[in-house]
This record gives C-alpha cells, sequence and structure tokens, in this order.
C-alpha cells in the first residue's frame, strides 16, 4: 500500500500490528529451536544483546539498564575509548550474570573459521583478517600499535591475501610478519562457508525487518547526541591546546603582539647545546625566518 495514500495514524497502527506478528514469528522460532541447556540453569540464552533486548519476556527494568550500558560503550568506542568500553563490557557481563542471561557465542565448525564469521569482525576493536589461508585477531596489534591502524584496518573483517607481499615491509608482507606476528594472535584455519539453516536465514529477515519497524530508541538517539557533541568539543579544545603547545608565540600573534626581530649576529651567538644556560639556545634562520 503507497504510504502517502494513508494517515499517519493508520500507517503507524499497521506498523504497531506488523510488529507484534514479527516478535510472535520469531518467538515461536526460538522456542522450536532451544536445545537443552546443560550445566548452569540458565533462565535465559540469547545470540547477542539486539537478540535479548528484542525479548518480549525480558524484564523491563533489566531491558532498560542493558540498552543504557550498550549504547554507553557504543558511544565510547566511536570515541577510540578502549578502556572505557572495556569498563563498561565488565559492568554488562556483570548484570548479564546476575540476572542468569548467557550469550551463546557462534559456533565454528571443525572444519575451519569461514569468511562469514570474519567478516563479523571488522572494527577497531574486534578486529580478524584472512591471511594466506589462516585467520589473525590483530585487535591488539592495533591498541599498541596506532600508527598502522590504517593499514590494517583498511583489510579488517577481509581476505588480505591478494596484497600479500606487495609492498615489503609493510602489512602484509612476509618481513611484517616475522617482526610484528605474535603466535596468539593466530586464531585458526580458514575454512569453507557453512551450510546455513533456512530457519536461522528467516531468523535474520524477522529480526532486521523488526529493527527496521521499531527504529531507535528515545535513549540511544539522545545518547549518541550526547556522545557526539562530547567528542567535537573534546577534539577542539585538544586541537587548541596542541597548536599552543607547539607553537608558544601563537598566543601573542592572536592577541595582536608584534613578533621579535633578529638580526644575524643575535642569531649567530645563539649556538649552544639544547637545554643549555639561557640566551645560548641553538637558533637557526630558514626561509628568512628564525
Amino acid at each position: 500500500v503507497d504510504e502517502q495514500l494513508m494517515s499517519d495514524e493508520f500507517w503507524h497502527t499497521l506498523r504497531k500490528a506488523r510488529i507484534v506478528e514479527v516478535q510472535e514469528e520469531l518467538n515461536r522460532i526460538l522456542a522450536e529451536s532451544e536445545e537443552p541447556s546443560s550445566g548452569v540453569n540458565f533462565k535465559r540464552k540469547a545470540s547477542g544483546i539486539l537478540d535479548l533486548l528484542q525479548d518480549k519476556t525480558l524484564d523491563s527494568d533489566l531491558r532498560a539498564k542493558i540498552q543504557s550500558l550498550e549504547t554507553q560503550k557504543r558511544v565510547a568506542l566511536d570515541a577510540d575509548d578502549y578502556a572505557k568500553a572495556q569498563e563498561i563490557k565488565g559492568q554488562l557481563d556483570a548484570l548479564l550474570a546476575e540476572a542468569n542471561v548467557r550469550l551463546v557465542e557462534p559456533r565454528v565448525g571443525g572444519g575451519g573459521i569461514p569468511l562469514s564469521e570474519v567478516a563479523k569482525h571488522n572494527k577497531p576493536h574486534d578486529c580478524w583478517i584472512a591471511l594466506n589461508g589462516a585467520v589473525y585477531d590483530l585487535t591488539d596489534f592495533l591498541m599498541h600499535h596506532s600508527e598502522q591502524r590504517n593499514a590494517v584496518l583498511a583489510w579488517a573483517g577481509r581476505d588480505a591475501s591478494k596484497v600479500w607481499d606487495k609492498i615489503p615491509g609493510r602489512f602484509p608482507s612476509k618481513t611484517w610478519m616475522e617482526f610484528y606476528m605474535r603466535p596468539e594472535a593466530h586464531m585458526g584455519e580458514q575454512g569453507p562457508e557453512p551450510e546455513v539453516d533456512p530457519r536461522t536465514l528467516e531468523m535474520q529477515e524477522l529480526r532486521a525487518e523488526l529493527r527496521r519497524l521499531r527504529g531507535p530508541t528515545d535513549e540511544e538517539i539522545e545518547a549518541a547526541k550526547a556522545g557526539a557533541s562530547h567528542a567535537k568539543a573534546a577534539a577542539g579544545e585538544a586541537s587548541k591546546s596542541s597548536e599552543e603547545a607547539r607553537f608558544p608565540r601563537l598566543k601573542g600573534v592572536r592577541e595582536g603582539k608584534q613578533l621579535a626581530v633578529f638580526t644575524r649576529t643575535e642569531v649567530a651567538k645563539h649556538n649552544g647545546a639544547p637545554g643549555g644556560p639561557p640566551g645560548t639556545e641553538p637558533y637557526m634562520i630558514l626561509h628568512n625566518k628564525v
């Protein structure tokens, strides 16, 4: 039905009815595919936070707390504050454990790690790369080598074998692997794509439709706005402070003060070592500037 031919009220009525239908269908499929648990008796299992939040039987207070922590974590990751994100993740894990909720990690078959699984790990805080038939987790490497961030993230979640050794010494190359790669980064061998369960595909489509129909919550929108404004303000302050630290005379220039003028004779007197007594600091003339 053309949306332009119906009133907003009627369209939202249809949207709400469809949300109920999709949620009921999801609950039916989940109930049919539920497996008996072993060991600890978990009240609820979910394949991820999004799946958990879509569960209608979840306590409203618990849902609000989980959603708040997940939003805070995403804002911290967008601002590259990995320490804060790790702290929030710990709080989220503790909250889930207290509520007897377990997130079921995707199981990889014995034939290796397929590229579809590698593709899910394509962010600075979760970076897997396939290379020459093997899969590597370079998340820890990125945290300690920010200067190589762009070269590595260009292939995050992908197979970088086709550019192997194109530029010796740079990622990905034999020299780079010998110098930087640690044994614990090796996740396993790359494997073929597993057969996809039709029921899994149906659940993915239903969940995607449910997210489109519901849209972001008011809390997520406000948190995203707050995170963006905070990041913008922090970037502006950092840029200003770094400029003033690098150019000590910049403040005087902005205030309209006249810059000092040096003669060659005066410059020649400043020929001491760095950190020497005042008046002997090393000066030089470059492009008619001191």
